[in-house]
C-alpha cells in the first residue's frame, strides 16, 4: 500500500503462505483505518467503552467498535435507525462484518429473557439506541419510555432483553419488558404500586399496572364513600398491593389504604402549619346530618352545622352542596387524632356585636318565633340572634301553662325587650310588658277589710285560688274559710263558684292578695279597749324580773276581778 496516497486504500488480500505471525505490526497512523473510524474516535457519550476489534482476513484488526458506532450514530442526525447503522458499517469490508458478527463471546449474557442494564447512545425520532460496552450494541422503541420517564443520552437505563436483529446484528431489548419484569419480580404485599383504571365490573375497578391486572374492591377505592366510582376511569391513580397471587398472577390493591397513608403523611406536614383562626379556603367533600367535611388543601376537616350560619339552619344541605367553594375558619386542633373544627359563620363578624346599642331595653320589635320549650318560646330578631320569651312574660290575665298556648312556631309577633346581656348572649323579650300591669294600682282598688266577689279557680290542699279580675287573683287560706275547723277545702268552695270574700291584705310587689270568708271580729267595747291599750304599755316596759316563782298578769288573763288574798 502506497502510505502517500491522497485516497484512502483498502488493505490488500493477504497472501495464503505468508502467516499472520511473520508479518509486523503496522503503525497506528497509517492510512488503512477507515476515514469514518478516523471520525468517529473519541467522540459520542460513549467514548470511553472498549472496542471490540474483530480480525479479518489479512490477520489486521479492524477498529469497528461500540463507542465507533455509537460516536457515529449520535452525529448521523438520521431519524430512520437502519440509516444510521449503515452510516457507521459503509466503510467496513464484508471479511469485517463477518469478522465482527462471529465474535460470540460478547453475546453470552444476552440470553432472551434477561435484564441487563446499559447507557442510551443516541436517542432518535422512532427508535433508541443502547451501548452496552465491549458486549453489544441494542436497540428498543422510543415508545418503550415512559412520559415521566427523564431519559438523556448518557444515561443508563435497565432493558429487556427480546432478541438480535440478524439484518443489523443489534440486540433488540425492551424497556416496556424490563419495567414489567422488575415489577413482578418486585411485587409483594404492601408495596405502593401506581396505574391507570381501565374499566369496572360488578365488585370494583380493574387497573392496569404497566401491563399487570389489578383489581380494586369497591369498599377500597376511596376513604369516603363514593357513589359513582366510574367517575376514576381513565384517571392514573396510586394504591397498595394487599394480595398477590405469584403464579395465578391475581393481584388486589387498595386504593383507600394509600390515600389514608398520604393523607396521614399530609396531616403532619399541614398540621406544622396551621393555626387556631387562620382561615383557609376549601371544598365541601361531604355532608352529614351533623355538618360537612372540607377538604383544606389536601386534609379534611370537620364544618360543625353549629357553626355553618350564625341564623338557624335545620340540616347541612339548606346552606351547602358537595363542591362548593367556601373560606372556613380553623377553630380547633387536635394534635393527637390529627381532627381539626372548622367554622364558616366565624369568617363573617357576629351579629352579637354592640347588641345593647341595637337593642335597648324597653323598645319593642316583631319578631318570628322559631321554637317553643316548657319554658318559654324562642323569638328569632335577626340571623343570629334569638331571644327568650319566657312563660312568665306572656301574659297579665292569664295562667299560661304552655307556650302553644298563646303563640306557635311561625308566627310574627310583637314583644318588648326586657334585658339584654351581649357577654352571655341573652335577650329577654316580654309580652306583658306591651300590656297594662293590672297590679300596679291593686292597693287602691283592693283595701284591707273591703269585700269584693271572686271567682274560684283552682283549689289545693291548703286553700283556694280566687280571680277577682283578669290578671289579679287571691289566696283564700283553708283557715280563713270559716270559724269553724274545715277538713277539705272543696266543703267550702269548689273550682266555678262565684263567692264573696274579703280582703285581708296586699303585697303588690310579690303580687299576692290575701282572702277570707270569716265574718270580721266584733268590735272591742271601750272597755276591753283600753285593758288592752294597758297591756300593750305594760308589755313594752316590763318590771325588773323576780328571781324564781311565777309572774301572772292578773288583769291580762281577765283575772283582776277575783282577790289573790282570799286563796292565803
Amino acid at each position: 500500500m502506497d502510505s502517500s496516497s491522497d485516497a484512502p486504500q483498502k488493505t490488500p488480500e493477504p497472501e495464503l503462505s505468508q502467516p499472520p505471525e511473520d508479518r509486523p505490526a503496522e503503525d497506528s497512523s497509517t492510512s488503512a483505518e477507515s476515514p469514518a473510524v478516523e471520525s468517529g474516535r473519541g467522540s459520542g457519550p460513549a467514548s470511553d467503552a472498549p472496542t471490540a476489534e474483530p480480525i479479518d482476513s489479512s490477520g489486521h484488526r479492524a477498529k469497528f467498535s461500540n463507542t465507533e458506532v455509537a460516536s457515529a450514530l449520535a452525529a448521523a442526525e438520521a431519524e430512520d435507525l437502519d440509516a444510521a447503522v449503515d452510516e457507521v458499517m459503509k466503510d467496513f469490508s464484508a471479511a469485517q462484518l463477518s469478522a465482527s458478527s462471529d465474535n460470540q463471546d460478547v453475546r453470552d449474557d444476552f440470553t432472551e429473557g434477561a435484564i441487563v442494564m446499559g447507557r442510551i447512545a443516541n436517542i432518535g425520532s422512532e427508535d433508541v439506541l443502547i451501548d452496552f460496552g465491549a458486549k453489544a450494541l441494542g436497540s428498543m422503541p422510543l415508545s418503550d419510555i415512559q412520559k415521566e420517564e427523564t431519559c438523556l443520552v448518557g444515561d443508563e437505563i435497565e432493558v429487556f432483553v427480546v432478541g438480535e436483529d440478524k439484518r443489523t446484528g443489534l440486540v433488540t431489548v425492551s424497556r416496556k419488558k424490563a419495567r414489567h419484569a422488575a415489577l413482578m419480580r418486585d411485587m409483594k404485599v404492601g408495596v405502593e404500586v401506581e396505574g391507570s383504571i381501565t374499566g369496572m365490573n360488578k365488585g370494583g375497578l380493574d387497573m392496569d399496572i404497566d401491563g399487570i391486572r389489578a383489581f380494586i374492591p369497591a369498599s377500597q377505592v376511596d376513604i369516603h364513600f363514593l357513589k359513582d366510582i366510574s367517575e376514576l376511569i381513565g384517571q392514573t391513580v396510586r394504591a397498595e398491593v394487599t394480595k398477590f397471587d405469584r403464579e395465578a398472577g391475581d393481584v388486589v390493591v387498595s386504593r383507600r389504604k394509600y390515600l389514608i397513608r398520604e393523607q396521614a403523611a399530609r396531616k403532619k406536614d399541614l398540621f406544622a402549619q396551621l393555626e387556631v383562626g387562620q382561615i383557609k379556603h376549601g371544598r365541601v367533600r361531604s355532608l352529614t346530618d351533623y355538618g360537612a367535611f372540607v377538604d383544606i388543601g389536601g386534609i379534611d376537616g370537620l364544618l360543625h352545622i353549629s357553626d355553618m350560619s350564625w341564623g338557624r339552619i335545620a340540616k347541612p344541605d339548606d346552606l351547602l352542596k358537595v363542591g362548593d367553594e367556601i373560606d372556613v375558619r380553623v377553630l380547633k386542633l387536635s394534635a393527637e387524632d390529627k381532627k381539626i373544627s372548622l367554622g364558616l359563620k366565624q369568617v363573617t363578624e357576629s351579629p352579637w356585636q354592640n347588641v345593647e346599642e341595637k337593642y335597648t331595653v324597653g323598645s319593642t320589635l316583631k319578631a318570628r318565633v322559631v321554637r317553643l320549650a316548657n319554658f318559654g318560646a324562642f323569638v328569632e330578631l335577626e340571623p343570629g340572634i334569638d331571644g327568650l320569651l319566657p312563660i312568665s312574660e306572656m301574659s297579665w290575665t292569664r295562667r299560661i301553662r304552655h307556650p302553644s298556648e298563646l303563640v306557635k312556631e311561625g308566627d310574627v309577633i310583637e314583644v318588648g325587650v326586657a334585658s339584654v346581656d351581649g357577654t352571655k348572649k341573652r335577650i329577654s323579650l316580654s309580652l306583658k310588658q306591651l300590656g297594662e300591669d293590672p297590679w300596679a294600682d291593686a292597693e287602691t282598688k283592693y283595701t284591707v277589710d273591703s269585700k269584693v266577689n271572686g271567682k274560684v279557680v283552682r283549689t289545693t290542699e291548703f286553700g283556694a285560688f280566687v280571680e277577682l279580675e283578669d290578671g289579679i287573683d287571691g289566696l283564700l287560706h283553708i283557715s280563713e274559710l270559716a270559724n269553724e275547723r274545715v277538713k277539705a277545702v272543696t266543703d267550702k268552695v269548689k273550682p266555678g263558684q262565684e263567692i264573696e270574700v274579703r280582703v285581708l291584705g296586699v303585697d303588690k310587689d310579690a303580687k299576692r292578695i290575701s282572702l277570707s270568708m270569716r265574718p270580721p271580729p266584733a268590735e272591742p267595747s271601750p272597755e276591753e279597749l283600753a285593758r288592752i291599750q294597758k297591756a300593750a304599755a305594760r308589755k313594752k316596759s316590763p318590771g325588773k324580773p323576780r328571781r324564781g316563782g311565777l309572774t301572772l298578769d292578773w288583769e291580762i288573763q281577765g283575772l283582776d276581778q277575783i282577790d289573790p288574798s282570799s286563796f292565803a
